[in-house]
């Protein structure tokens, strides 16, 4: 019976693994299918889904407002309204307009999550794996597709850390990196302050080149670089939006967003927004958002659900776990048998990864826990990178296992994720489904 087991399951398995690891090995091919994905999901139909969805009807009129030179308030900077503005010049205040340069800066993000991961670790199945997760989650998926902001955050903020780890290995174009790791960012920042938390990935970079190849910065090259030119940046930015709204000064205008954000929802007994979620709910994907709900004839709705992919979301939360459990392990004095059978150069270019993702990931999370103010899943983003990350490494672990039955588990769990996708994609890009049909999606309350 094991055997026949093994023969009907396992050997198939395994040789869609292989077929995998082969793939993540050979860049061209696998980088392309990468970018397929990402830019086929993220760019199809996008002006097919009702002209305003969820926050729509703020971040595009504030981009038309900079086009026409229209005095306004939004409570957050104006960089990636900027950008939406761009596509609106040039495809005009319509949904393609203003929709089509979030969807490239979607589209982009696995693909500059890959290279960032390959740069760091030299580990091309890692790095391919991760750039797979983050093109089949739902929730990334969802907000490149409209006229929102928060993906710029995330394209941003890792455009910073891929150009933190070419500042320390090109050490003849030192200056150059650093001083676009400090433009991205500031970038991010100028998006929404949360992109702050980005520094913390910055300084876990720094410590593991000092560690692994003592590379590090002078002295110049982190004030001029990480210090000064994000703070420029983040002040040039706001110039013409100043030049729009003359009656309020710089100082004014920073003093009515943090009352904003202050209040927000201050002295409610119920909730502002019926989809607010608690901080600690995201990583658990308990509450996702609607942003868009249509019935059509013959009993067909067309549903629009801010939701990650849940097969994803919960094995990156036992990922996390697993990945914060041998950070600490391997700084006890004496540390589990299995990792002291770790040789000591992987043991200590694993434990410098794993803190980068750890440490990251708490630092785009955890500070949420200290809002008093509606929040939302999407906040959950920028750290659900990393939880994808941690995932991944996992799984590249798995597939340099010189056992079939092991690298076959890791197939499997690249399998059900991407099974997973195409299971909630028409929820995720709003394809035409059925009323009946649309209640196998819900596997829980909560998510109605």
């Amino acid at each position: 019976m094991s055997n026949w087991r093994d023969s009907k399951f396992i050997t198939p398995l395994a040789r869609f693994t292989d077929r995998l690891i082969w793939l993540s090995e050979h860049p061209v091919f696998g980088v392309m299918a990468i970018a397929l994905v990402a830019f086929g999901t993220r760019f199809w139909n996008i002006d097919g889904t009702a002209d305003i969805v969820f926050d729509e009807v703020y971040y595009p009129k504030f981009a038309q407002n900079y086009l026409r030179g229209e005095t306004l308030f939004d409570a957050h900077p104006p960089l990636a309204k900027y950008i939406i503005a761009l596509g609106i010049q040039l495809l005009g205040y319509a949904p393609l307009g203003y929709r089509c340069m979030t969807a490239l800066a979607g589209s982009l993000l696995p693909l500059i999550t890959y290279e960032f991961v390959w740069q760091l670790s030299d580990r091309r199945s890692w790095a391919w794996l991760t750039g797979w997760f983050i093109a089949m989650d739902g929730l990334l998926l969802v907000e490149s597709r409209f006229g929102l902001i928060n993906i710029y955050i995330l394209l941003f903020g890792m455009l910073s850390q891929l150009c933190m780890v070419l500042a320390l290995k090109r050490s003849r174009q030192r200056w150059f990196w650093t001083i676009i790791t400090g433009l991205m960012l500031g970038a991010s920042i100028s998006v929404k302050w949360t992109g702050l938390a980005y520094i913390i990935g910055l300084v876990a970079i720094a410590g593991y080149a000092w560690s692994r190849y003592r590379q590090t910065l002078n002295a110049a090259q982190i004030v001029i670089g990480l210090i000064i030119v994000p703070i420029a940046f983040y002040f040039l930015q706001w110039i013409p939006h100043l030049m729009i709204n003359p009656e309020r000064d710089i100082w004014e205008l920073h003093r009515q967003i943090i009352g904003f954000h202050q209040n927000l929802g201050v002295g409610k007994t119920e909730p502002i927004h019926p989809y607010c979620s608690p901080w600690w709910s995201w990583v658990l994907l308990i509450r996702p958002i609607a942003y868009f709900f249509e019935n059509r004839p013959n009993s067909m709705v067309e549903f629009v659900h801010a939701m990650g992919n849940p097969l994803l979301y919960w094995l990156s939360a036992i990922a996390l776990l697993l990945c914060l459990s041998f950070v600490i392990a391997s700084k006890f004095r004496f540390p589990p048998q299995a990792i002291t059978q770790i040789p000591l150069r992987e043991r200590s270019q694993l434990f410098w990864l794993m803190f980068y993702v750890t440490t990251s990931f708490l630092a785009h999370w955890l500070p949420w826990s200290l809002s008093k103010r509606c929040i939302f899943l999407y906040h959950y983003m920028p750290a659900s990178v990393f939880a994808f990350a941690a995932l991944a490494l996992l799984v590249s672990l798995l597939w340099r296992s010189p056992l079939p039955n092991i690298r076959a588990l890791g197939g499997g769990i690249f399998a059900i994720v991407a099974i997973a996708f195409l299971f909630w994609l028409p929820i995720y890009i709003g394809l035409p489904i059925s009323s009946g049909y649309l209640p196998m999606l819900m596997w829980l309350r909560s998510w109605i």
